[in-house]
């Protein structure tokens, strides 16, 4: 194998097979088989078509994670407004540090009846659990390989099932935090039977030079209803790979908006399949790129049948030598007809040395459909800027207040009022920060 990096997660996982979860029956024989094929693949890079802007492999052969350590002690949270963001709202609270839970810190007590809330290990043993861990949603498999080497150095994760017709009565607010320097690996399962609802807010923090491996498995079932709010603000030197696979059962709901403003590499993967007619998907998110930082966001909207909607919005700012990324595709089966299918990506640039790359993409076999898709990119409008002035607003306020508007659009999407809020405030702050 000459993918360094590749080398050393294999070595990591015969180093440390044993103490994972599920270290004998199925799970154990199904790690076996995801370390194998990752070792074949190795890390993604550019040559792959889906990984064409983002070089995984020289990033982490340049940054060499080792292991995450268990964290012993105090955590303390990084110096930024993103870290206690959430912190005022009403919610359950499960936190990871360095992608182990972190009982003493986590508030879920007193869930209602048919909220069950468990620890991966807890239930990896069964059916439900099994068949989210086991499923493929990527055919050329160019995404599916991280996910096999999630599925091969899984420590730890939150596995929620709600029952038919129950509703979390707050939102879940999931923390991951980088208390020191090394790569983590989290798995996420969600299953919502029929009528289920919930809202899930996850917090992704460090100041620490970590990678954050995060897999998140979801099942709705018919007519559920999942909201689901991330926010990422992780160091300079962090690496975040995260994949989202969901699928959608008839007249289920899902909103996902992820805001980014924080983390040197990052590449977001998401995997929508629509199982059932009469269902929605929405993926939407905004970031705020500064220095150096590249922001890829991959999406695969599968409409495998009839009469299903989905809508994918990202909107951007990107300033200094920072990189942005955007590859959606909108597959439209032979069967799924009267769909509709919308995608769209927006960014601007506030730096000359920033750069943008977007690549929206429709393949429609059937032919009583709406699809629609397309990409803008372009520098903040000078008479904008002009008229503002001559209404004496200075100039760098200006430039915040045209900013914020363009970003309030897809903030707007945010499927929790609270979190419009604080996103708000996060960008603005953002904004004077950068221009300090």
């Amino acid at each position: 194998m000459n993918d360094t990096a590749a080398a050393n997660f294999v070595k990591a996982f015969e180093a440390a097979g044993r103490e994972l979860p599920g270290a004998e029956g199925w799970l154990a024989r199904r790690r076996e088989q995801a370390i194998k094929a990752f070792a074949d693949s190795g890390l993604p890079h550019r040559r792959l078509e889906d990984w064409k802007y983002t070089d995984l492999r020289q990033a982490l052969g340049r940054a060499a994670f080792a292991p995450a350590p268990r964290h012993q002690g105090a955590v303390v949270l990084p110096d930024s407004h993103a870290a206690v963001a959430f912190a005022p709202l009403d919610a359950h609270r499960i936190v990871f540090v360095n992608g182990r839970l972190h009982e003493t810190l986590s508030q879920a007590a007193r869930l209602p009846k048919g909220v069950e809330l468990h620890r991966l290990a807890d239930v990896a043993g069964e059916h439900w659990a099994k068949a989210l861990i086991d499923r493929r949603m990527d055919e050329a498999r160019q995404a599916e390989n991280i996910v096999e080497l999630n599925t091969a150095l899984m420590a730890d994760g939150m596995a929620l099932r709600i029952r038919k017709g129950v509703a979390l009565d707050k939102p879940l607010h999931l923390v991951f935090v980088a208390a020191e320097a090394g790569a983590s690996h989290t798995r996420n399962l969600v299953w919502l039977e029929e009528g289920a609802e919930a809202t899930i807010l996850e917090s992704h923090l460090g100041g620490k030079a970590a990678l954050a491996d995060i897999v998140t498995d979801i099942e709705l079932g018919a007519s559920a209803a999942l909201r689901h709010v991330k926010l990422q603000d992780e160091t300079a030197d962090a690496v975040h790979l995260s994949t989202l696979r969901a699928s959608l059962s008839a007249g289920s709901r899902f909103e996902s908006f992820t805001l980014t403003i924080g983390c040197g590499l990052s590449r977001s993967q998401n995997f929508i399949r629509f199982a059932g007619e009469g269902a929605h998907a929405s993926v939407d998110g905004a970031y705020a790129l500064r220095a150096r930082q590249h922001f890829d966001t991959f999406s695969v909207v599968d409409h495998a049948v009839p009469g299903c909607t989905s809508h994918t919005m990202f909107k951007g700012v990107l300033d200094g030598e920072s990189e942005g990324v955007f590859q959606g595709k909108v597959i439209v089966r032979p069967d799924a007809q009267k769909t509709d299918g919308r995608q769209m990506t927006q960014a601007l640039l506030l730096s000359r040395d920033a750069s943008m790359n977007a690549k929206p993409e429709l393949e429609i076999y059937a032919d009583d459909v709406q699809c629609a898709h397309g990409s803008t990119v372009g520098e903040l409008s000078k008479d904008a800027i002009f008229y503002l002035r001559s209404r004496g607003i200075p100039e760098a306020e200006a430039r915040r207040l045209l900013v914020l508007a363009f970003l309030d659009e897809a903030i707007e999407l945010a499927p929790n009022a609270a979190a419009r809020g604080i996103f708000r405030d996060l960008v603005s702050g953002w904004f004077e920060e950068a221009g300090e």
